[in-house]
């Protein structure tokens, strides 16, 4: 009976025990191509009991693997861009291996821009693009430019000196934040970033993110966010890419990256040199309108992978020389007795540099967080050099305004903590602090050196009110060392109206402070002279965005139709400005090319789009595209456009298809721009209208992989159409057109090609 009794005991404590011991035993999933037996980094998995008593969500690492504890059986559902998704149920304690099956129908991809956690597409709150390396390798696009050129919604303008600048949603690239990795860029000049400056040779995916960000990005994202988002990430213990590059308008490209990894530690260098002739439509021998320029870059990457966080270092370097070559002058030796020809060029050099130091991840089952600490260095220089063309010796010129060295440096420090736990509570939130500081030192910054700061505490909650409604509300409270930031709010909503239909509506305010370049620098070369404005006042938006996705997959094709709406106001909205000045005696004097940052007082957009894609099975896909932007300018003093709103269209259509039985990929690429009406006002309080023509672009390529996909190439034509300069009428010469009839766009028809070899 003893023995009886104490059997009982002993499993009656078992059974109390069991459990609690089954609670604490962590399953061990590992997720990996059905094809390659690779893994898949950064799937994501949906775990929830099947008695609903709790539900989990993880993320692969890069060897594809997730440790997870499972208290009773479950359901898991795991998913990733190109991949069906896989359904199964688990027990606790158990070691499952998963392989999913590529397919061409999942459009969904992982993003992290404006996030708190990475995130499908498709259960974002916001409304994001993503341009995959899939789609920068076929469009052969070396950089920023090349890649938005075509794309619905955004108008790229060109100044051979000063570079490629953009417009999103018609608002300029002032407000439009861009980042790499998280990072800000900086070195903006006339207020745009030069696009051409940022390299796609180690790029993963580009994020766009259209509407107002300054929630959680702050000044200079009224109109939204481009996040740049780099490789970190390696699947063998060692593999490398070379790559080269040529197009017959005299581009020459060639850069390498190599790759390796020892458990949990991983390492990436990259670099490379891109170098481009010079082209003009009529041959001048000289002096040409798109500028000679080489660049050289390189990047570094470290990650450490420590249970659920990620550890990164990375650093990246660039240098460019523009050289803009003078015409031709007659001059005379008067003592040796002869003449000669001798000419002005001057040399234009961009230094950039970023050092990023990053912690991600899961502290707790609850909370995610993302901290970092960023450096940012940039520096121009330009130099003019009086240059004997018979002798080829050059002087440089002892004139002060042809000499100019201006440095920026800015700091960032910023993180957030979020709850990452979604349970049964639906409510998810925010925190976070954002703090800014940039100093510019040159000649031509008033008094030599000045400093901005920005300091700033955001927040925001999401809460499902619905199984199909999701809502969230932010706001950020910053604190500025030149302005009085208002409290910026934004709300945000996501209505699931079936598995297929997905509406989202959202609200922001804006806020954008002048940069040390509007306030302080002037510039000038020799064909600019723009001048800061230390009287300017900060701009203010609103935006009201709705959108709406609805998609269907089979086993055979899947399509997306994608209307969205739009509207952007900004007050004391910052532009340059034709400005009258007076010589001693006060006689007015030439000023075609003297401008001055001004504040307007409201500029307006207002616009739809319409955007359709298709995917048959993995051969053909398919996407068209139309926008119409209206853009509506008042002026100080109650001078307008006249109307209402000024309406431009544009039309994209993008095609591929690929020839399966030899591996061989086509693709079409072709965007119309609408005639658009521009308006500057003068210092006179006098405003000018001029229009812009319309015109067409088409490229076309052609991928073809050999050696099981070891070597790519990628060969075809761009601008088929001969697009070099556009008309403009109805202005003088000014500071973005170089011309009162024409403004340059593209340097003509030209064939490419591009090759890599993956080891």
């Amino acid at each position: 009976m003893d023995k009886l009794r104490q059997a009982l005991f002993f499993l009656t404590v078992l059974c109390l025990l069991m459990p609690s011991y089954a609670e604490a035993q962590q399953t061990k999933i590992t997720v990996l191509d059905k094809e390659s037996k690779q893994p898949v980094s950064y799937a994501h998995l949906k775990i929830e009991a099947l008695d609903g008593s709790f539900q989990r969500q993880a993320i692969t690492n890069e060897q594809g693997k997730v440790h997870t504890t499972v208290k009773s059986k479950s359901e898991v559902t795991i998913s990733y861009v190109g991949y069906e998704t896989l359904h199964d149920t688990i027990t606790p304690g158990k070691k499952v291996t998963y392989l999913l099956k590529p397919s061409a129908l999942d459009m969904e991809e992982v993003v992290i821009t404006g996030q708190y956690t990475p995130e499908r597409t498709d259960n974002s709150i916001y409304k994001i693009k993503v341009l995959d390396s899939k789609k920068i390798k076929m469009k052969a696009a070396n950089n920023l430019r090349d890649m938005l050129a075509s794309e619905l919604n955004f108008k790229i303008s060109q100044d051979n000196i000063l570079g490629s600048s953009l417009s999103l949603q018609g608002v300029s690239g002032e407000n439009v934040k861009i980042l790499v990795d998280g990072v800000p860029v900086i070195g903006r000049m006339n207020g745009d970033l030069n696009l051409s400056q940022l390299n796609l040779n180690n790029v993963e995916r580009i994020e766009i993110v259209e509407g107002p960000m300054s929630v959680s990005y702050g000044t200079n994202a009224l109109a939204g966010a481009i996040n740049i988002i780099t490789k970190d990430h390696v699947r063998d213990n060692l593999e490398g890419t070379i790559n080269t590059y040529y197009e017959s308008v005299g581009r020459y490209n060639i850069d390498a990256s190599v790759a390796f990894s020892r458990q949990d530690d991983s390492f990436l260098f990259s670099g490379g040199r891109n170098f481009f002739d010079g082209y003009n439509i009529k041959d001048t021998s000289r002096n040409v309108q798109w500028k000679p320029k080489e660049q050289y870059f390189g990047d570094f990457k470290y990650k450490h992978a420590y249970e659920d966080l990620r550890l990164r270092l990375a650093s990246r370097l660039f240098r460019e020389t523009v050289l803009d070559k003078g015409p031709p002058v007659r001059a005379v030796n008067t003592d040796e007795g002869y003449y000669y020809y001798r000419a002005r060029d001057g040399y234009y050099k961009t230094w950039r540099a970023s050092q990023k130091a990053s912690l991600t991840g899961n502290i707790s089952n609850r909370n995610y967080v993302d901290l970092s600490f960023s450096y940012s260095f940039y520096r121009r220089n330009k130099e003019v050099y009086q240059k004997n063309l018979y002798t080829q010796e050059k002087k440089l010129v002892d004139n002060p305004d042809d000499l100019d060295t201006s440095t920026f440096h800015a700091w960032q420090f910023r993180g957030t903590m979020s709850r990452n736990k979604r349970d049964t509570t639906r409510l998810r939130y925010q925190i976070g602090y954002d703090i800014s500081m940039e100093s510019g030192r040159g000649s031509k910054i008033e008094k030599n050196n000045q400093t901005i700061n920005d300091y700033a505490l955001f927040a925001s909650l999401k809460y499902r009110f619905f199984d199909n409604l999701l809502v969230q509300a932010g706001s950020r409270l910053a604190y500025n060392t030149q302005y009085d930031p208002p409290v910026t709010p934004s709300l945000n909503f996501k209505y699931d109206i079936s598995e297929q239909f997905h509406f989202r509506a959202s609200y922001g305010k804006g806020f954008r402070a002048p940069s040390l370049k509007e306030l302080y620098l002037s510039f000038q070369d020799l064909n600019h002279d723009i001048r800061g404005n230390q009287n300017l006042q900060a701009e203010n938006s609103d935006n009201f965005k709705v959108s709406g996705v609805f998609s269907r997959k089979t086993e055979a094709y899947g399509f997306k139709i994608e209307p969205d709406f739009f509207y952007n106001s900004i007050e004391n909205r910052i532009g340059l400005i034709e400005r009258t000045e007076l010589n001693n005696s006060g006689g007015q004097v030439d000023t075609s090319l003297y401008y001055s940052y001004q504040n307007y007082d409201v500029y307006k957009t207002l616009g739809y789009r319409i955007r359709f894609h298709y995917e048959h099975k993995d051969i053909v896909g398919f996407t068209l595209g139309y926008s119409r932007i209206g853009r509506y300018n008042e002026f100080a003093k109650g001078l307008s456009n006249g109307e209402d709103y000024v309406f431009s269209p544009e039309l994209v259509l993008k095609m591929r298809y690929d020839f399966t039985p030899f591996g061989t990929q086509f693709n079409l690429d072709y965007k119309y721009t609408g005639e658009l009406e521009r308006y500057q006002i003068t210092f006179d309080n006098e405003y000018v209208k001029y229009t812009e023509a319309d015109y067409h672009m088409l490229d076309f390529s052609l991928n073809q992989s050999f050696f099981e996909n070891k070597l790519d190439v990628v060969a075809g034509v761009k601008n088929i159409f001969d697009v070099n300069n556009i008309r403009t009428t109805g202005t003088t010469d000014g500071v973005h057109s170089g011309s009162g009839s024409s403004r340059p766009v593209r340097w003509g028809r030209t064939f490419f090609m591009d090759v890599s070899y993956n080891f």
